[in-house]
């Protein structure tokens, strides 16, 4: 082949990839166009949620103090604090003292940190205080959520809750340290108690037990008395009884003598009669 026929067919092949990178910017997407989208952000938005806190009196005189879950005309759910547990209670709108309703807004993050630190500082009144610790760290890890929520989360108050969080827990290991401790000591007061009273008890056996014996041997002795007595009963009245029967025979055979006796008594006896001289009036 000539130099000629090179240049020939070189010329027709740069010609043909001439032409097929024009039909490949023709047909090219317009998506393929399209810049590309820059990333969608994945961080959360400061929180803002806050709750109401309902304060009223009922009409029986009893005030109610809780934070609203949900309320419409005709009742309100509320999430009261009764002692250390939480309870949810609903309430008529006609259970309600007129005009004794009021109503205070917070944030939801204000909120738990207030009832954290109640719960944190109920914890050691030894009533109720193992659910006081769960309550006072469950609302401290809520608040360190929604700090950590936030668009931008400020390390030094989540380190604050944090350090809070470790020091509820550690009051709490305390306190189991110390309730096992007044356990023991009331078990043993408990004990001491028990082993007083039993002793008191066993004294007030022995004594009860030499009452009952005296009075048992008094029994016996009144016993044996009236025993004594129904003996001495019986032979009097055996004795009675043979002398009555003796009087009966004895009357039987002298029958027709004690007749003749009562004859000659109504003949000869006649009973007397005494005359009192009337007394003259004077003229």
């Amino acid at each position: 082949m000539t130099n000629r026929s090179l240049i020939i067919a070189g010329s027709a092949l740069v010609c043909l990839f001439s032409i097929l990178y024009a039909q490949t910017e023709q047909t090219r997407s317009p998506i393929e166009e399209t810049p590309a989208l820059a990333p969608v952000s994945q961080e959360k938005p400061q929180p803002n949620e806050t709750v109401r806190i309902k304060t009223f009196y009922l009409r029986d005189g009893s005030l109610v103090m809780g934070r609203v879950i949900s309320e419409d005309r005709n009742q309100i759910t509320l999430e009261e604090l009764n002692q250390s547990p939480i309870v949810v209670s609903m309430y008529a709108k006609r259970q309600i003292a007129s005009g004794t309703m009021h109503t205070q807004v917070m944030s939801k993050l204000d909120y738990c940190r207030k009832f954290a630190a109640l719960f944190a500082s109920k914890a050691w009144d030894f009533k109720d205080d193992p659910d006081d610790f769960i309550q006072a760290i469950r609302l401290y890890e809520k608040a360190k959520q929604l700090l950590s929520q936030a668009a931008d989360p400020d390390p030094q108050e989540i380190s604050e809750i944090d350090q809070k969080i470790a020091q509820v827990k550690a009051d709490r290991e305390i306190w189991i340290t110390e309730a096992e401790s007044r356990a023991e000591l009331s078990k043993l007061q408990t004990q001491a108690v028990i082993d007083q009273q039993m002793d008191e008890l066993k004294q007030e056996i022995t004594k009860n037990t030499a009452e009952l014996a005296a009075i048992r041997q008094t029994l016996d002795d009144h016993y044996k008395t009236l025993e004594q007595r129904i003996s001495d009963l019986d032979l009097t009245f055996e004795d009675l009884s043979r002398r009555l029967q003796q009087a009966t025979d004895d009357i039987e055979e002298n029958k027709e003598d004690i007749r003749e006796l009562r004859r000659d008594y109504r003949r000869y006896v006649r009973p007397r009669v005494y005359v009192v001289p009337r007394r003259q009036s004077r003229p």
